[in-house]
């Protein structure tokens, strides 16, 4: 089988910086204007003389985020909020809706009355912290900043214009030595900053223009992790040595505490090493006798080896006078397409009861589905009352259209057809999609959904229309009511269901990515419409689809582009560089393969910190420069950025090998 290619209609730009037109701070506009004045009378020369000067002076003032970022400032953060996952090889960030903000203040310290200039070092980080380093949040008010005391330590600031002693800035204080081990330097906050812009195929703008910020640390296995966003305005001194550096301003001391104004944090766990997304869908059904279908494993007697076949599995079966027996049962969820003529509307489930003379064993399926759906309509009041009331009033429509004829007076407005309640079309539009349906009813034993493992099947539609006919049969007493649903099937809502096809995985790679996204094309390689995903335990999801499906795509969600490092080994990182176009240099499609393994000098040593854990980012580089062309100038942000990106996983299951 062969897909049809996406068509590219859209393009992502990295750039290094969005600098604003202005600097945050307060401007004066003065306009002048001079007049002259020319007297003209008929036969005269011209008289000219100097009017008025004027003058006029404007004061206005550029205000940008310096205490608090609003929630609409924040496109996404990744890892997100709360998440649990393998990202001991990612470093988490946040997206800024605003493209400028990163560079609108800036990390250099000026002295009073200097102008402030926007230099390209962001006045914005992410600093990720252990669980046992994080550091505890407190609210202060402004005015503690304007007049900090001596520990924490703090550089004194101005308020500008609008902001009051009284508002309320978020803080941490770090310890000293804590600080020193991940702070990264102003060279490094430079590279970790970077503008996104999207455009399409003809090169227009389109999309948002967004600011990213890199965190310099990987979360630590097995552990919770919190990243904060911090600014940094004013906290690094230009270096004696040389004016064009800087460095961030410490204390004396490393257990003094350092204070930092927090404008965004968030926390999320870090699962133990395992193994990664594409590794635990690529070993699916690697149990012995693995099928791919949803059925029990094979069977030596040919037999039984039929049903199974079929999707059926031998339960108990309590007969009706206390005897005890074994029947076959099958689920909606079948191995193949199975077609099977149902005479519906049934007076009770045991007209649905089919028995087997060769093997001289019943067959409970489709009258345990239309119990069920019975039972489901009757566990819902609102569901089941509602319904025998529209049923009454169909059939007092059909005795005032009847009496009519006798030319009996009825209003005019008691004779249409009432309409189905949309909440009742609503309950079975779902029930077709056997939303509510116990479990062990779509896979009746174990073995047919073994641990890490994918089972493809067809939706048995007369299994679905048995189970709706159920749920319809409330008020179905007399033979009159049976009557009368058979005439109301071609416009009842449990008629038509339509063809469907799944899967059902069972895997940690549903617990373990709790967001994954799925999307199926039919034979002819055309989208197939997803009316159903929902995870039923921790472990396990369920995906539906209306008509066949041939391929399946399963993957992370798109904002799960994220930044990192390949684990060719436990404990080892490796990244495979890009060329400018994004497209990976990993020797496929006529590119030559290009790759660094990351080595002893690509991490901080300090005492406090794991050297396998915090980045030296000025070092990682230089490095991906020298492996793609030492002759270029330094890289830029948004060339590191390209470079650092990992796309989301995808995986494609196919129903046969692509010829």
């Amino acid at each position: 089988m062969s897909s049809q290619a996406d068509e590219k209609v859209g393009f992502v730009t990295f750039e290094q910086s969005h600098q604003p037109t202005l600097a945050v701070g307060d401007y004066e506009i003065v306009v002048e204007q001079a007049v002259k004045v020319a007297i003209r009378t008929a036969g005269r020369p011209d008289v000219r003389t100097d009017g008025a000067d004027y003058t006029a002076t404007r004061y206005f003032t550029i205000a940008g985020e310096r205490f608090e970022l609003k929630p609409t400032d924040i496109h996404s953060v990744f890892p997100p909020d709360g998440n649990l996952g393998q990202h001991d090889n990612l470093l988490p960030h946040i997206i800024l809706n605003r493209s400028t903000l990163p560079w609108e203040r800036t990390a250099e310290r000026y002295a009073a009355g200097e102008p402030k200039q926007v230099t390209g070092v962001p006045w914005l980080a992410l600093l990720l912290f252990d669980e046992d380093q994080k550091p505890a949040p407190r609210i202060v008010a402004a005015s503690e900043l304007e007049n900090p005391p001596a520990s924490p330590r703090f550089p004194k600031i101005e308020l500008e214009t609008g902001q009051k002693s009284t508002d309320q800035v978020t803080v941490i204080d770090v310890p000293q030595r804590v600080l020193k081990a991940i702070m990264p330097s102003s060279d490094e906050l430079k590279l970790l900053a970077h503008a996104r812009f999207g455009s399409n195929n003809k090169g227009d703008a389109v999309g948002d223009e967004l600011a990213i910020i890199i965190a310099n640390r990987l979360p630590k296995p097995a552990r919770t992790s919190t990243a904060h966003l911090v600014s940094l305005e004013g906290r690094f001194d230009k270096v004696a040595a040389d004016s064009q550096k800087y460095a961030f301003s410490w204390g004396t001391s490393d257990d003094e505490l350092i204070r930092l104004i927090t404008l965004k944090s968030w926390t999320f766990a870090c699962e133990q090493e395992k193994k990664s997304l594409s590794q635990l869908l690529t070993e699916l059904n690697q149990q012995p006798d693995a099928i791919g279908t949803l059925r029990l494993p094979r069977s030596s007697d040919q037999n039984v080896e039929k049903f199974f076949a079929k999707g059926y599995v031998a339960l108990p079966h309590h007969l009706r006078h206390g005897d005890e027996s074994a029947s076959f049962f099958h689920g909606p969820f079948m191995p193949g397409k199975h077609t099977s003529a149902v005479n519906l509307p049934a007076r009770c489930a045991d007209e649905l009861v089919r028995y087997d003379t060769d093997i001289a064993m019943f067959d409970v399926s489709y009258a345990a589905a239309w119990e069920m759906g019975r039972l489901l309509a009757l566990q819902d009041k609102e569901i089941s009352t509602g319904l025998y009331q529209w049923k009454r009033r169909q059939a007092q429509v059909k005795a005032q259209k009847s009496q009519k004829v006798a030319h009996l007076p009825f209003p005019r407005e008691l004779l249409g057809t009432t309409a189905i309640p949309k909440p009742i079309v609503s309950w079975f539009d779902s029930l077709r999609k056997l939303e509510g349906v116990p479990f062990n009813y779509l896979v009746p034993d174990e073995r047919m959904l073994p641990p890490e493992s994918i089972r493809f099947f067809c939706v048995d539609r007369a299994w679905i229309d048995c189970l709706a006919d159920g749920a319809f049969s409330i008020g179905r007493v007399a033979t009159s009511d049976h009557k009368a649903d058979k005439m109301l099937r071609a416009t009842n809502p449990m008629a038509g269901a339509e063809a469907m096809t799944g899967f059902l995985l069972r895997s940690e790679a549903v617990s373990g990515w709790p967001a994954l996204q799925v999307e199926a094309y039919s034979p002819q390689a055309k989208p197939v419409d997803l009316l159903r995903i929902e995870r039923l335990s921790a472990g396990v999801l369920l995906c539906l689809f209306a008509g066949d499906i041939a391929r399946v795509d399963i993957h992370q969600k798109p904002e799960t582009l994220h930044f990192g490092f390949d684990k060719p080994a436990p404990g080892s990182f490796s990244k495979i560089l890009r060329a400018a176009n994004g497209r990976k240099l990993d020797g496929t499609e006529g590119t030559v393969r290009k790759e660094i393994t990351l080595n002893d000098e690509h991490w901080r040593r300090t005492a406090s910190a794991n050297p396998q854990r915090t980045l030296n980012v000025a070092v990682l580089a230089h490095s991906i420069r020298q492996v793609l062309n030492p002759n270029d100038p330094p890289l830029t942000s948004a060339q590191f950025g390209l470079q650092m990106i990992e796309g989301a996983e995808k995986i494609i299951f196919l129903s046969k090998p692509t010829p």
